[in-house]
């Protein structure tokens, strides 16, 4: 989109880009954190999920009160999405296969 009158182009922000990149940058770190300590569980992890729906609304707001032109990005939201449904298989592939594990079979 440009302005006419002066040949300025006005940016439009496309919210959900920074959430997506805010989500795969900290869940990236936990794991690499889980992988250093074996202690911390995936299930811990997960439970921040709640965390994913706060950035994104809260980048909403934010590009709201700015006033500027925005537009969501609904390929990084979709994509945000499909990164946490993979977050929760994997995790959950791990825990059925610690589960095996530890069962005795007789």
């Amino acid at each position: 989109m440009s302005n006419e009158g002066n040949g300025q182009e006005e940016k439009i922000h496309r919210v959900g880009t920074v959430s997506l990149g805010i989500v795969l940058v900290g869940f990236g770190i936990a794991f690499l954190i889980r992988l250093l300590y074996p202690g911390l569980a995936a299930e811990q992890i997960l439970q921040w999920w709640p965390v994913i729906m706060i950035v994104l609304g809260a980048e909403v707001l934010l590009a709201g009160i700015g006033k500027k032109n925005f537009v969501i990005d609904k390929a990084a939201v979709v994509l945000l999405f499909l990164v946490v449904f993979f977050l929760f298989g994997m995790a959950g592939a791990e825990i059925a296969i610690t589960g095996l594990t530890r069962l005795q079979w007789q």
